[in-house]
């Protein structure tokens, strides 16, 4: 449903997309889209559900959308819930280069958080629920800066087409030892902060242009006005390839096309080595003394 909305709002029944305003960015941290996408669902959505914004920044996930009895459930510390009525959405915008092609293909940043099939929300009471994980991947064009932009391309996906160690998640957004006491003083502080790099799927050209759901389930299109329109795999180290599906309205006619493996670009000169930081480098053989 909320794949359906969004899809409606930035894009015409031609498939073109619709221009829309987004108010000015306050600060470094502020993220107009994030709201407009969130203020967007919340009216959209049947008034019982409710949506749920992250109410700081650097949060994952941006919101939490959740069936009212669902919520009313895991607010009486119940945990048998129905993971199709309630959901953690992050939002991950990147920017169209000059090639038309939305940038970091190969590899997105996914700041200190992985991606993962499910994701961790807590209770006034401080205990934690496991939700699934969905990612939004949007291409903007235009002047985002208080201006007119509009969605070039979109892509939501299920956490699991992304990441489905749970592990990882886990043992990298649990709690960490930060060194201290360093440098001369002893007042420098090293948070040991990781940063995360994994599949950009708008790397894949097939989604550029449109609005798509990449999903582990089959039969979405039985519930919404959607068409199922493709498969893929993403194969896993062992060989065992993971099977998704892939929807898009079904009012634009969209073709069934043939499987994809492995679509998402993956980086050819990815190495365990990082590169120096704040390397400066001069050409001794250009100076002269003056």
């Amino acid at each position: 449903m909320a794949f359906t909305i969004l899809s409606e709002a930035f894009f015409d029944d031609a498939g073109r997309a619709v221009p829309f305003r987004l108010r000015d960015k306050r600060n470094t941290q502020d993220d107009p889209f994030d709201e407009y996408v969130t203020e967007l669902l919340r009216a959209e959505l049947p008034t019982e559900v409710l949506v749920l914004r992250a109410d700081k920044p650097l949060v994952s996930p941006d919101v939490v959308i959740a069936r009212p009895e669902e919520y009313e459930l895991l607010k009486s510390g119940g945990a048998d819930y129905d993971p199709r009525a309630i959901f953690g959405l992050e939002v991950k915008k990147v920017d169209l280069g000059r090639n038309g092609k939305p940038a970091r293909s190969t590899g997105l940043d996914y700041n200190s958080t992985p991606p993962c099939a499910t994701v961790r929300v807590y209770a006034e009471d401080g205990s934690e629920i496991r939700i699934p994980g969905f990612y939004l991947f949007v291409a903007l064009e235009g002047d985002e800066e208080g201006g007119t932009v509009c969605v070039h391309s979109m892509v939501l996906v299920a956490g699991a087409v992304l990441n489905k160690d749970i592990d990882l998640y886990d043992r990298i957004t649990g709690t960490r030892t930060k060194e201290i006491r360093l440098g001369t003083y002893g007042d420098g502080a090293n948070r040991v902060r990781p940063m995360l790099l994994f599949s950009n799927p708008l790397g894949w050209e097939w989604t550029l242009g449109a609005a798509t759901l990449i999903s582990e389930r089959d039969d979405l299109a039985d519930e919404q006005p959607l068409a199922h329109v493709r498969e893929m795999t993403r194969t896993v180290p062992s060989g065992v390839s993971e099977r998704f599906h892939c929807y898009r309205l079904a009012k634009l006619s969209p073709p069934v096309e043939e499987t994809a493996h492995d679509p998402f670009p993956q980086p050819s000169k990815r190495k365990e080595e990082t590169a120096q930081r704040g390397r400066f480098e001069i050409d001794l053989r250009t100076l002269t003394l003056g």
